[in-house]
């Protein structure tokens, strides 16, 4: 994935502000001091020259993120575009708590392109993924100066991805916010894993299934997974995974304990791997300033 310049070139800051001594670059954005200092005053053809060079000096300097130039109108088009060709694999969530949405060749996909975003609709899933002018699209390259990013991170500012965090199993009433409509009176419940850029929950109108959650409302994450794990795995309800930037559901079958991931939408959900503390997969290191809001993967990435 190039740097390809768009026709408003913003700052390439990705808020890591140090530079390195020997060359004189941020090792954040790879731009000189003085760069940094005039970059507002510029005009668009100096702003055009300066992103034109970053790439060599990613190589030079060892870095492997960089923010890409792109307009709501260029995320909106990338979206749209790898849905419309059912490329790669759309993440959300946090490591050890995650959605990945996607289209196998020759399934039906109903895509819906908006100003606010784009929604895709399949009989396994759906997904929504807001795009707007705070959004940031920082791509993940596997070594300095490769050509294509391993991933792309769709990111929000830390305090703009704020989300309320639930302080055990919660019942959220009708999920107002389903991507489909009939579903909106359907109650909604967070397992309350405590992350505060995501939540991950569920959504039911099994009167057997609610009366188990219901019973278990209040108690912490994840004591009551004994009460309830049997017969979420009996139900296998929609799953809902949520940031401030973005929605998955997920209706495929929960796959018994031991046993692999469908090839097709699914989710984890690993109590060993979320006591970590991470926020996104090992090797998808962000800066301190941005919380990821969806992550796309060119490649499906290692259950």
């Amino acid at each position: 994935m190039t740097l390809q310049p768009s026709a408003l070139m913003p700052s390439p800051c990705i808020g890591v502000c140090r530079m390195d001594e020997r060359s004189g670059l941020c090792l954040g954005c790879a731009r000189s001091g003085e760069e940094i200092a005039v970059w507002r005053q510029l005009g668009e053809a100096e702003r055009r020259r300066i992103w034109a060079g970053l790439p060599t000096r990613f190589e030079r300097l060892g870095l492997k993120l960089a923010r890409l130039p792109w307009t709501e109108a260029e995320m909106r088009d990338f979206v749209r575009e790898k849905l419309q060709r059912r490329e790669g694999s759309w993440a959300v969530g946090c490591y050890g708590a995650v959605a990945e949405f996607r289209v196998a060749p020759g399934e039906a996909c109903d895509l819906d392109v908006a100003e606010g975003g784009v929604t895709a609709r399949s009989a396994q899933g759906a997904l929504r993924l807001g795009i707007g002018p705070a959004v940031r699209v920082l791509a993940l390259y596997e070594t300095p100066g490769a050509s294509e990013p391993r991933a792309l991170v769709f990111a929000l500012a830390r305090q703009r991805a704020a989300l309320p965090v639930a302080g055990g199993l919660a019942s959220l009433g009708p999920d107002r916010r389903a991507i489909e409509p009939p579903e909106r009176q359907q109650p909604l419940y967070d397992l309350g894993i405590g992350r505060g850029t995501m939540r991950f929950c569920i959504r039911t109108g099994n009167p057997a299934l609610m009366a188990v959650l219901n019973a278990a409302k209040g108690l912490p994450w994840p004591d009551y997974l004994p009460a309830v794990g049997g017969a979420i795995l009996k139900e296998s309800p929609v799953r809902v995974v949520e940031s401030a930037l973005a929605r998955a559901e997920i209706r495929t079958p929960i796959p018994p304990p031991g046993t692999s991931s469908i090839a097709g939408p699914h989710t984890h959900l690993l109590p060993e791997l979320l006591a970590l503390g991470h926020e996104v997969a090992p090797g998808v290191d962000l800066p301190a300033a941005f919380a990821a809001g969806a992550i796309f993967y060119p490649e499906p990435p290692a259950d």
